[in-house]
């Protein structure tokens, strides 16, 4: 699609979200309802962990408010401007494991994490068939810890979850292809 296009189509649906979160009072004045919108935005270019088909979903307010225009009796909250650097997830929040599925295969057999770590996982599938990990205690599979969900390559997703309080050797595996595993270990 065109650029020009593309920017006639994020003007008329802002207009429309604009639109739909005004009410209108008996003085005939347009106020502004603060609503969130779940959207589905690319990560720009030189963030962590960014590649072509990275998508990340996010709450994207309807309306926008200017220093000293906050409802009467709500407290102002301060916003980051778009494409101001943000800090990586890995280094504040957790631990990240980097993991790619190609050619019907992973290219790593174990994950390593500390117990009960938030656990970042950057899953890239770069075929054009169904790939996901999913993590259990064992390999019988009777035990599941967390499930990502299976996209079709190629396309990069985030998958975290916490990791088990108990050290030990877990298993991870591909859920259409449960010959693609390894071990998660928990130190």
């Amino acid at each position: 699609m065109n650029s020009p296009y593309l920017l006639l189509l994020i003007c008329i649906f802002g207009t429309v979200i604009l639109c739909a979160g005004c009410t209108t009072q008996p003085d005939g004045e347009s106020t502004p309802v603060p609503t969130t919108i779940p959207s589905t935005t690319p990560i720009p270019t030189g963030t962590p962990m960014h590649t072509p088909d990275t998508i990340v979903t996010t709450g994207i307010p309807s309306t926008i408010s200017t220093p000293g225009t906050a409802p009467q009796g709500e407290k102002e909250t301060p916003t980051t401007a778009p494409g101001a650097p943000t800090a990586s997830p890995a280094k504040d929040h957790g631990e990240q494991v980097k993991i790619k599925a190609e050619n019907f295969a992973f290219d790593r057999s174990t994950i390593t994490v500390p117990a009960g770590s938030q656990v970042i996982v950057e899953f890239e599938n770069k075929d054009r068939i169904g790939h996901n990990m999913a993590f259990y205690t064992s390999s019988s599979l009777s035990t599941l810890i967390y499930r990502g969900e299976i996209i079709t390559g190629p396309r990069m997703i985030i998958y975290t979850f916490t990791a088990p309080s108990t050290p030990g050797t877990y298993y991870f595996h591909c859920d259409p292809h449960p010959y693609m595993d390894g071990q998660f270990i928990v130190t």
